[in-house]
């Protein structure tokens, strides 16, 4: 919403898909890269809105996040809702207010003042992965919202990823699992990591 071009719903129905909400399922933050899926018919649109309003489908991000979590694996549980000194922002709140957040991670690789993690999201809400990283203090690398003001790396973006997507098609039995692999800026900045 707010943008007159280069939107995924407008290159869908370039592509002729007429599907309700121009076959949008879910969403990923603007600067999110990675796997997606769309409907390309009302049916199969009905289905996967289903699937995921279930929170059936398995979703795994990769995050580059400055420092280092507690713990080298865990689960973050909190609520999430509006900052309430910003309500552009999202926060971790307390009390009943807010949505029940549940994230999982895993160290991937560390790096002097990085970590790439391999995140999970076992629930659905806005920005759950930024706000519960920052929440942890190894903030995703690069986030301007959520994020540390000074930069420690050189990108346009924030280093976070949509990997992995495990969901089960209309008509299928098991779960397809899709893979997007890292893009070249994100993968030459892991690269520039390696060598220093």
């Amino acid at each position: 919403a707010g943008h007159r071009t280069g939107t995924l719903a407008q290159a869908l129905q370039a592509r002729g898909i007429r599907a309700e909400r121009g076959g949008i399922v879910h969403r990923l933050d603007k600067e999110t890269s990675g796997v997606m899926i769309a409907a390309r018919t009302n049916e199969a649109y009905k289905w996967l809105v289903k699937e995921f309003k279930s929170r059936r489908p398995k979703k795994t991000y990769l995050a580059l996040v400055d420092g280092r979590p507690p713990t080298p694996t865990g689960r973050i549980e909190t609520r999430i809702g509006r900052d309430e000194k910003n309500r552009q922002r999202m926060a971790v709140v307390y009390g009943d207010k807010g949505r029940k957040a549940f994230t999982e991670y895993f160290t991937v690789n560390e790096y002097p003042e990085h970590t790439l993690m391999e995140v999970s999201l076992l629930s659905g809400r806005t920005h759950q992965i930024r706000v519960h990283l920052a929440f942890l203090g190894c903030p995703v690398a690069g986030d301007r919202i959520y994020g540390r003001r000074r930069k420690t790396i050189e990108t346009d973006r924030f280093f976070l990823h949509a990997h992995r997507l495990a969901i089960i098609l209309p008509e299928e039995k098991t779960a397809r699992e899709f893979i997007a692999p890292l893009p070249a800026d994100l993968e030459n900045l892991l690269e520039q990591l390696r060598s220093n």
